[in-house]
């Protein structure tokens, strides 16, 4: 476990990834393309997960103690030994189902395959140290793993292949994971020759290019990034040709929808460490509030952790259908609920849950 300068460290910078800021930097002024909320936007609710009715499990792809479940209900257990500290599913490949995992200080990620030996993926083996941490991401197409090294100094990214070959690697000089990875690009951060942070879209060995200052958010097949306009706010365009967003809201998304119309994620305070822990769904279209939902207790430097209440998984069923993780007395569990509303249980009460291509710290 890093110790605790370098979470709080760390938990500072992510925050101030999603969109947080100081209060120091926070303005009560409305930004132009802002939606201004409205009398009749949706209340947060909160939801009882045990006051739920079970519904069928959940049609995504998830890990929940050791044992992957597929969007087709088939169950996979991961028969490697881990002790709890990393279990983390990074998504689908050639290979298998690609899993990080950690045992005292060794991470490593293994592949993981019906009635197989899970094998360790070449040149993974990775020691975490009690200045730092390491963090994995997959590429959306199996092709690529990614390798975040959070210490004192900063990010360090490592990019290879899945038999182990090294691609290239980049210091970020802030603490961030990759936005996105697909077909061989990767959404990440890096310092401009000016030592400012931008967001870019780098190939290994390749090219960088610049997309934005700032964002929140990217998805490179759907053409997609949320670009910072101020601290807080953000708003959707396209990554191939970024311009100024048709709406901003202090939102931090997650998952969008299928179809491109719906988004959910994180809200975004005005003070970095002072985050209500809620979940709105807004319209992609003008930024509008379908829904909002809390997750937990309101995030503070005390209570801030990535591997339990704040770290969230969220996915799409459908284009009017979502899940998300909710913690409770009994233990993690999915939550389903469509644009109605209306909202049942999709998993099993247990440990801390996980899906495919999360950009959130484990260690």
């Amino acid at each position: 476990m890093a110790d605790r300068g370098l979470v709080g460290t760390i938990g500072l910078s992510l925050l101030l990834a999603l969109g947080a800021v100081p209060p120091s930097s926070a303005s009560g002024a409305v930004e132009a393309g802002s939606r201004t909320p409205k009398a009749d936007d949706p209340t947060t609710r909160t939801i009882v997960p045990g006051a739920l009715p079970r519904g069928r499990d959940a049609e995504i792809d998830f890990m929940q103690d050791g044992v992957i479940h597929t969007a087709d209900g088939t169950a996979l257990p991961i028969l490697t030994p881990v002790n709890g500290e990393q279990r983390q599913l990074l998504g689908d490949s050639r290979k298998g189902w690609l899993v990080a995992v950690r045992t005292g200080t060794l991470s490593r990620v293994i592949a993981v395959r019906p009635g197989r030996r899970s094998v360790v993926v070449r040149n993974t083996r990775a020691t975490n140290y009690s200045d730092s941490s390491v963090g994995w991401r997959a590429a959306r197409d199996g092709e690529l793993l990614i390798s975040t090294d959070f210490n004192r100094g900063g990010s360090y990214h490592k990019v290879q292949d899945l038999a182990g070959r090294r691609l290239g690697s980049d210091d970020t000089g802030g603490f961030f994971n990759p936005l996105d990875a697909d077909a061989g690009h990767v959404v990440t951060y890096r310092a401009n020759t000016f030592s400012r942070l931008r967001l870019i879209d780098w190939v290994p060995r390749t090219s960088r290019t610049e997309i934005a200052k700032s964002a929140s958010y990217a998805s490179l097949r759907d053409d997609l990034v949320f670009v910072r306009t101020s601290g807080r706010h953000s708003g959707p365009t396209s990554i191939s040709a970024p311009g100024t967003p048709a709406w901003v809201q202090p939102f931090a998304p997650l998952a969008v929808s299928p179809d491109g119309e719906t988004a959910i994620g994180h809200r975004v305070s005005r003070s970095a460490f002072d985050s209500p822990a809620i979940l709105d769904v807004r319209r992609m279209s003008d930024g509008a509030l379908l829904d909002s939902i809390a997750f937990g207790p309101p995030i503070t430097e005390d209570n801030w952790s990535i591997t339990a209440d704040h770290e969230q998984s969220v996915g799409w069923e459908s284009n009017r259908r979502f899940v998300f993780q909710l913690h409770s007395p009994s233990g993690a569990v999915l939550v389903r609920c469509r644009l109605d509303g209306d909202c049942q249980r999709a998993s099993d009460y247990g440990g801390n849950i996980t899906t495919p291509y999360e950009t959130f710290m484990w260690w």
